[in-house]
């Protein structure tokens, strides 16, 4: 996907695409679909995510016909599509790594470089233990025990002598709080490109 001159087929294309046609949309998934296939499995996405880029992309398509520039380079235009969606994607991947291991049973969280970017994802695991400082108290103990004392929930009520279920409600709570943090931290989103880069 690096053709920098407009391509004729396309200018045509464009034109139907905005009056509508359904044809001429169909004619040019035929013709990038493989394209950005390719393009998103080589930015480290599997089969499922590479075809859900491919949706992403031509829908983000479809909705912007109308408004389309058929002097503009299609191939670049999608090109641009698909790398942001990538990089959310990518994003999102290594966001459930991180939560998969902090909602784990056991030892999981003790050795986070067994996965492939461990360094990335341990980085991540020490910034929502310093954003865990700040949870309501009760959010915040039930983090610490399940996560840095690695107590199970059943422990964890025993300590504190609390219902299990009010244990799971407060760890439910903190990952939620947490989660919705390191998904919209400002720094994290600005930064995004550069942690994909290491991926």
């Amino acid at each position: 996907m690096d053709k920098r001159q407009v391509d004729v087929k396309d200018e045509r294309f464009i034109l139907e695409l905005r009056a509508g046609s359904s044809k001429a949309f169909a004619l040019l998934f035929d013709r990038y679909a493989g394209q950005i296939y390719r393009f998103a499995s080589k930015f480290g996405l599997g089969h499922e995510d590479a075809e859900g880029i491919i949706q992403d992309v031509f829908l983000k398509l479809w909705e912007k016909k109308e408004t389309l520039d058929y002097q503009r380079n299609l191939n670049a235009y999608l090109y641009k599509i698909a790398k942001s969606y990538c990089i959310k994607q990518k994003k999102k991947l290594l966001l459930e790594k991180v939560f998969v291991l902090l909602e784990t049973e056991g030892s999981a969280l003790a050795d986070p470089l067994e996965l492939e970017n461990g360094l990335i994802v341990q980085d991540f695991i020490a910034l929502i233990y310093r954003w865990s400082a700040r949870l309501p108290k009760g959010q915040r103990e039930v983090f610490e025990l399940r996560n840095k004392e690695q107590l199970t929930i059943d422990e964890i009520a025993v300590r504190l002598k609390i219902p299990k279920r009010k244990v799971e409600n407060r760890m439910y709570q903190a990952n939620k709080t947490l989660r919705s943090k390191l998904a919209t931290d400002k720094l994290l989103v600005w930064t995004g490109i550069s942690f994909i880069d290491f991926l």
